[in-house]
């Protein structure tokens, strides 16, 4: 599959809404976003006017159509600086297998690499995402954690895996 990674900016914002909404509604044991809570357009559209390039969310696109996505955020503390967090990876189920959840990441880690202090990446993987905790191993995460009962969806308990990867 041919497609387009590219920094998501003020004109996907009604893109990145519907497919971030539709992952939360659809996947609810893969996110700790509440699927039920309506995503402010308002706040959203200012959240992406401060985005830069340690603070992005990453799209795939099909032509025009935004298929999936990553966000990166590094700390702003000067004591955690050395530190940034990948969260909300999704993936529209029609196009997985196709390994765009690997080109954003490998994408995102490239982009990584070029901060200077930047020496770790975290995130956390609900257990029960099994594909994609293999995707995360395959580029160098590994578990330093797990948080037991993390989430309890519909009286299902989600222990959150809590991975890192030094670059």
């Amino acid at each position: 599959m041919i497609g387009v990674i590219r920094t998501l900016g003020i004109d996907d914002v009604d893109q990145f809404i519907g497919l971030r909404t539709y992952s939360l509604i659809n996947e609810p044991m893969s996110f700790g976003s509440d699927p039920h809570i309506k995503i402010d357009r308002e706040k959203t559209i200012q959240d992406f006017q401060r985005k830069n390039e340690e603070n992005f969310i990453l799209g795939y696109f099909d032509q025009t159509t935004l298929i999936g996505f990553l966000g990166f955020i590094r700390y702003t503390n000067c004591k955690t600086r050395h530190k940034a967090f990948v969260w909300g990876v999704y993936v529209s189920e029609n196009y997985r297998g196709n390994k765009i959840g690997n080109l954003l990441l490998e994408s995102c880690i490239n982009r990584a690499q070029q901060l200077e202090g930047l020496t770790k990446i975290l995130l956390g993987a609900s257990h029960i995402s099994e594909a994609a905790i293999g995707m995360y191993k395959k580029f160098g995460f590994k578990e330093y954690g797990r948080e037991k009962n993390a989430m309890i969806w519909e009286g299902k308990s989600i222990d959150e895996i809590l991975m890192e990867r030094y670059i």
